[in-house]
């Protein structure tokens, strides 16, 4: 317990912080704003300490301990939180998300990532979608987002049947797949001559006909000419996103993927003090050694230099897509296999000249840049570490704390090579389960050998590495609920790996066991591992003395809560620099964002049919190819 360790130096401490010295050289403590006492306070601090009481004056922790010691602090005016038991932690750190982006996601038509035939999506969209728009001018576009790319296909024609004279686009939720109808194609001028972008492809059929299926990049084609939000809009929106991130008791992120376009929007936040987030941005960049690029990373991060929420030190870049049929454009060092188990041609998606690569990391690197690198196939993952490995033999060891994210498949030779090189494993755990993604739309296409090694978080922290955690939001919407991947849902699936969804044929299924993690881990990963690969573990991540009083009350003892009841834990509070910004309590059930259904009982399937809206859960990055 902490009081024995703060026994005999704990008074010290006390004293230190939040105290004023009397006359005769006594310790008179300073009231403090806010106690929250009685609980269970799991620090995350390096001897995984726990306490029972913690004060908090301004923006700081004065004070952590037994209640006893704690009480000192109570004043008349200040404000005692009664814990009764239950959990407080540092604030979460989801440290991969997109909630500018994912924003635009809560005012669209929404399938919420269902498993829905091209059919029922056009039958949704005739009967609930369009009747729902107000004046619509003849050229609007129609949009459906969050719709599931595992096993799907459409065409042009297809969405034809949903208009002939507007564009249509229906959007993945794993924003890596888009499909247009025949009038988007034709403003977008994609035909059998538009050659493929970097990073990205159109599928094509048999006489080279743009089929209107687009892959990773090519989605730019079509969404740099659909008309951006205004910037009051995208205040509006992201206010909102922010408020549910709030609710899951996150009060640091790490936007994965900012364009100048997102940063305006944070910025513009922060100056009304409206942010009430700490936000660390991956700059959005290609893969490309040119001095102009450089030259523009370095200047946005300067003008964001010691801003008090925003840091731009960050830069992400795409190295491959996803792994999922039919889609299949992550970069494999073996080739996807047919319908039949037989080898293909396929070897995924390469978007990148390794030697490139290995000069733009390597300056980026010296410029201290933190680069955090999408790799969902081994192919990626092996050479971004190769291109680690070069940084550092040019340019010594630094501190900049690179990252990889998502790490579906990691071939074994490279578990080691993560604390070797001391880059971050940035982890979606809430995605190790076995469901339509990993099993229907990736076993079958892999070999057993390689799908062994799926989401491989055990192997990887037995290596050395450093677990992170994020949910890559908007990424994962079900009917009712569109942030389902918060740090404790994960947390339950990377302990479990079990499909707990009873309407799945999966249900009950366990993926992989022995990558399964344990509770510290977990949590370490959205608390003290995120904030220092975020590089501000001198602030947040943990409860001492000193650090920002981030902090999240849990509704029940989290250590000894079930494995599998883990989800079920709420939120009741969430401090951000000394002040609740989230207190369940006041917020009215009905208009709790969570519980946003945007799928409503007159949607039809094409056969007439209720459409039965299942629990299905997303795959993969929302690495912002269409943005």
């Amino acid at each position: 317990m902490l009081w024995k360790i703060f026994a005999g130096a704990s008074i010290l401490v006390l004293g230190l912080v939040g105290c004023m010295s009397g006359g005769d050289g006594a310790a008179i403590i300073k009231p403090a704003a806010i106690v929250l006492r009685g609980g269970k306070v799991m620090t995350m601090d390096a001897n995984n300490s726990t306490a029972q009481a913690v004060a908090v004056n301004g923006n700081r922790i004065v004070a952590v301990g037994t209640d006893q010691e704690i009480a000192r602090y109570i004043g008349p005016n200040t404000q005692v939180i009664d814990l009764n038991g239950k959990t407080l932690l540092p604030g979460f750190i989801d440290s991969h998300i997109h909630p500018v982006s994912g924003a635009e996601r809560l005012a669209q038509c929404s399938v919420d990532g269902a498993a829905l035939s091209v059919a029922d999506i056009i039958s949704y969209a005739l009967q609930d979608c369009l009747p729902k728009e107000v004046n619509p001018a003849a050229d609007k576009w129609i949009q459906i987002v969050n719709v599931n790319p595992a096993n799907f296909s459409a065409s042009a024609t297809d969405l034809d049947r949903i208009s002939t004279s507007r564009p249509v686009l229906l959007a993945g939720i794993d924003g890596h797949t888009s499909w247009v109808n025949t009038k988007a194609l034709a403003l977008a001028h994609i035909d059998a001559n538009t050659p493929d972008p970097s990073g990205g492809q159109i599928e094509r059929d048999s006489q080279g006909l743009a089929t209107g299926f687009l892959k990773d990049a090519a989605q730019g084609l079509v969404m740099a000419i659909i008309p951006e939000l205004s910037l009051r809009e995208k205040l509006t929106l992201t206010q909102q996103a922010l408020d549910l991130v709030r609710s899951k008791g996150i009060t640091s992120i790490q936007d994965a993927w900012a364009s100048p376009q997102v940063m305006e929007v944070y910025e513009a936040l922060e100056k009304t003090n409206q942010l009430n987030m700490r936000v660390r941005v991956n700059l959005k960049s290609e893969i490309i050694d040119t001095e102009a690029e450089y030259q523009r990373l370095l200047t946005i991060r300067a003008h964001f230099a010691g801003h008090p929420l925003i840091r731009a030190d960050g830069v992400k870049i795409f190295s491959d897509g996803v792994i999922e049929y039919p889609t299949q454009t992550s970069a494999m060092m073996l080739p996807f296999l047919d319908a039949n188990g037989q080898p293909t041609e396929n070897f995924g998606g390469r978007y990148f000249e390794p030697n490139v690569l290995n000069r733009y990391v390597a300056r980026l690197d010296k410029e201290g840049f933190s680069i955090n690198v999408h790799s969902i196939g081994d192919f990626t993952t092996h050479t971004v570490l190769d291109s680690f490995q070069y940084a550092r033999d040019k340019n010594g060891v630094s501190d900049n704390r690179h990252q990889i994210s998502h790490l579906q498949i990691v071939d074994p030779v490279d578990f080691p090579r993560f604390a070797k090189l001391g880059v971050a494993a940035n982890m979606q755990l809430f995605w190790a389960e076995p469901d339509e993604y990993t099993m229907d739309a990736v076993a079958p296409f892999i070999r057993p050998e390689t799908h062994r090694y799926m989401y491989p978080a055990a192997s990887l922290k037995a290596a050395g590495a450093t677990l992170i955690g994020g949910s890559d939001w908007p990424v994962d919407a079900i009917p009712g609920d569109p942030m389902p991947n918060t740090p404790l849902a994960s947390t339950q699936i990377a302990i479990t790996r079990r499909n707990a969804q009873s309407d799945s044929p999966h249900f009950g299924e366990i993926l992989h066991i022995e990558e399964s993690s344990d509770l510290h881990t977990m949590l370490a990963a959205y608390t003290i591992n995120a904030a220092k690969a975020l590089k501000q573990d001198a602030s947040t991540g943990s409860i001492e003395v000193g650090k920002l009083a981030d902090l999240v009350v849990l509704d029940s003892d989290l250590s000894s809560t079930a494995a599998a009841q883990i989800d079920k834990v709420q939120v009741l509070y969430t401090l951000f620099s000394g002040a609740i910004v989230y207190d369940a309590s006041k917020v009215q059930t009905t208009q709790k964002l969570q519980q946003k259904r945007v799928m409503q009982s007159s949607a039809m399937r094409s056969d007439g049919m209720p459409l039965a809206i299942k629990r299905q859960r997303r795959s993969h990055d929302m690495c912002g190819h269409d943005h």
